[in-house]
């Protein structure tokens, strides 16, 4: 039989000294400040104050364009681009702080979009040339040509 050992006697085993004691708590007067030159982080708790709270709703019905007698007048329409989807071209615009896709035929509405007229009641898309980026409407009988 084998096992190491030594020729000390059990009663001179000696113990690491013991850790030293925490030196007692002083309270921190302020928060660390940061190295010159760098900028600090916000704290968690400031990044969950600047987010608003709520959302918009998604759900919610889109707004109708209030259009009195003779509709928004031409110039408050943005022709912003257009493009072709499934063979139908279609323009994209601007018009009383509503954006979307108009197609040719009265008041714009793009058939089987299921979204409600963009345009108001007098009005019509007569024609929209893709390959020339041309947009005509017919506003209570007046043309209105738009090129982007």
């Amino acid at each position: 039989m084998g096992a190491c050992g030594s020729n000390s006697t059990p009663d001179s085993i000696s113990l690491p000294p013991p850790p030293p004691k925490p030196a007692a708590a002083t309270p921190t007067a302020a928060a660390p400040q940061p190295a010159a030159g760098f900028t600090p982080l916000p704290t968690p708790q400031q990044v969950v104050e600047a987010l608003p709270t709520g959302r918009v709703d998604p759900f919610a019905p889109l707004p109708q364009a209030n259009a009195g007698a003779g509709g928004a007048p031409a110039g408050d329409v943005l022709f912003t681009g257009v493009i072709r989807s499934a063979g139908q071209a279609q323009a994209l615009v601007q018009l009383g702080g509503q954006s979307g896709a108009v197609c040719v035929g009265r008041r714009g509405v793009c058939p089987g979009s299921g979204l409600p007229a963009l345009l108001p009641a007098d009005w019509s898309v007569t024609s929209i040339d893709v390959a020339s980026g041309r947009l005509v409407l017919n506003q209570a009988g007046q043309r209105r040509v738009f090129n982007l």
